[in-house]
Parts: C-alpha cells; structure tokens; sequence
C-alpha cells in the first residue's frame, strides 16, 4: 500500500537479512506495521501492529472480505476527513481508513490533502486513486493470515522467542499525526528490553544511539529526508540496525 517511508522498495533486501536464523514456528512481528509492505512478504507467523486504528480497521475489513465501492469523490474524501477530525459522522473506521489512505495524496491519510486526477507532462492523465485502489487489491493475498492489533509497540503482546523488526517514526523526519510525540530514546530503550528479554530485534533508521550496531546500508532516493523535508526526491541512506549489547 501507498504510505509514506514505505520500506517496500529494499523489503527484500533487508527481510534476506532478518529472515536468514529465523526459526521454525518462530512468530515475526512489527510493532509498527503501516503500508505492511514488508510483512507481506514474509511467510508463517505473523504479528502486526499500529497505533492507528483506521489502518488497522482496514487491514481486518479487507481480510474479511469487505470493499469500498464508491467512488471516491474530493466531496465523499471531505466528509471522511471531517469526521476523522471530529468524530462526528456516520462513516465506519474501515470506510474513514479505506477513503484515508486510498484518496490522499502521497499517502499521507488525510494530512496530504486530496489526490485525485492530474495531468502528465506527455498529456496523459493519471489517476492516483485508481493506483491506490489497485494496489491494495493486488496486495490482499499477502494480508490474509496475519494477526493484526491496534495498540502502541509499547502495549503490543509479544509472543516468547519472537524475530521483531521495528521501522518506527523516524526522529527528526516527517510524522503522521498518530506519532508527532514519538520518544525515540524510550523507543530505542525499548529495544534494548526486548533483546534481553530474548527476542531478535531489527530496527530500520537512519542513525541509532552508539551501542546499537548496523548490519545492511543502502543509499535510496526518498520522499522523507532526515531533515523533515517531504516531497521531491532526495538521497538518504537507510540503516537497518540490531542491538550490539545482546
């Protein structure tokens, strides 16, 4: 799915390191799930969650079999944005997740305004809505069977033994609503906890504190820079780090 800091370009890259000592019957686990565009790539047990219940509440309708099928007008895209505003509507989480991520531009749910139409410099037009809409359709088969839950990382239950990979907000970067208050010291103290505790830990940033150590770089072009700065396309390097200390 179209979501801002999607990992779906180097998922593969970064799941042949994370993946490689995975055991058998060993649950994988995101505690930051967003456009799921890297569990659903990976077989077996697994767990993702997100502190977003419009994201979730999409998840679960598409697993169960649930569609949209209005178009999805800047009007119809104006009334779902209001009541996500204001909690004041007849709209179901599922239809105010579905209309979120599937109209708004550069997949920012409701923050990037409306997407749309627009015309291309070689005169044709392009539907970013339609796009969307396509893509989580193909997406879908790799959705079913994952247990998704609605809560922070810091309330998620995590099955013993888990193989967790966090790609969390990342600090001073771009930030949906739903994580402008993001601590990333007690983030990366969380991480630490569950390591010891005896899970294999994988974080996806562009920097982490001295005692963590980075196992995969990749220079990508980006839409989210580490200085805050969104649209365009701008270099950065991604980091997949693990901690040192384990």
């Amino acid at each position: 799915m179209k979501y801002m800091g999607s990992k779906n370009r180097i998922a593969k890259e970064i799941l042949a390191i994370i993946l490689r000592d995975r055991k058998d019957d060993q649950w994988y686990v995101e505690p930051f799930v967003g456009g799921a565009n890297v569990i659903d790539k990976v077989d077996g047990l697994r767990l993702g969650a997100d502190n977003n219940k419009y994201l979730i509440a999409l998840y679960k309708g598409l697993q169960e079999g649930l569609s949209f099928k209005t178009e999805i007008t800047k009007g119809l895209y104006s009334l779902a944005r209001n009541q996500y505003n204001t909690n004041l509507g007849t709209f179901s989480d599922f239809e105010i997740g579905y209309i979120g991520y599937m109209g708004s531009a550069n997949g920012r749910f409701y923050e990037g305004g409306y997407s749309g139409k627009s015309n291309t410099k070689i005169g044709t037009v392009r539907d970013y809505i339609a796009e969307s809409i396509n893509g989580i359709n193909k997406q879908i088969p790799q959705l079913l069977g994952i247990k998704f839950d609605y809560c922070s990382y810091q309330d998620l239950i995590i099955p013993v033994d888990s193989l967790i990979y966090c790609d969390p907000p990342y600090k001073n970067t771009k930030a949906y609503a739903t994580s402008r208050d993001f601590d990333s010291d007690l983030f990366w103290e969380w991480c630490r906890d569950k390591t010891k505790q005896g899970h294999t830990v994988f974080i996806s940033e562009y920097q982490a504190p001295e005692d963590f150590t980075c196992v995969w770089q990749k220079e990508v072009k980006s839409s989210i820079s580490a200085n805050s700065v969104t649209g365009g396309s701008v270099k950065t390097v991604e980091r997949l780090f693990t901690y040192a200390d384990a």
